[in-house]
């Protein structure tokens, strides 16, 4: 099975996120000058300061450290590089933002 290969801009990113990463999902994620792969572990939703929220919490690979992070998608969204989705049951998908 092949790589799906997607060129989304940043709103389009953060909709792919929402509908298609589950939890236990495995993700590399690259924004700013940051990059970070792991499991999800969690995906909130909730509501912050009156505004939807949207925060992913994942288990870092090979960091024994700080082994979790807590991204807030909407808060990060316009440094967004690209991201590549290892789905528990499908196809990888690679994400490049445009």
């Amino acid at each position: 099975m092949g790589i799906k290969s997607l060129n989304l801009t940043n709103d389009e990113a953060v909709e792919y996120l929402k509908e298609n990463v589950k939890i236990h999902d495995n993700l590399e994620i690259s924004y700013n000058r940051i990059f970070a792969e792991g499991e999800i572990l969690n995906m909130d939703f909730s509501e912050y300061f009156g505004k939807p929220g949207f925060k992913m919490l994942i288990n870092l690979e090979n960091d024994s450290s700080h082994p979790t992070i807590e991204i807030d998608v909407n808060e990060i969204k316009d440094d967004l590089i690209e991201f590549h989705h290892f789905p528990k049951n499908g196809e990888e998908v690679l994400v490049t933002i445009i």
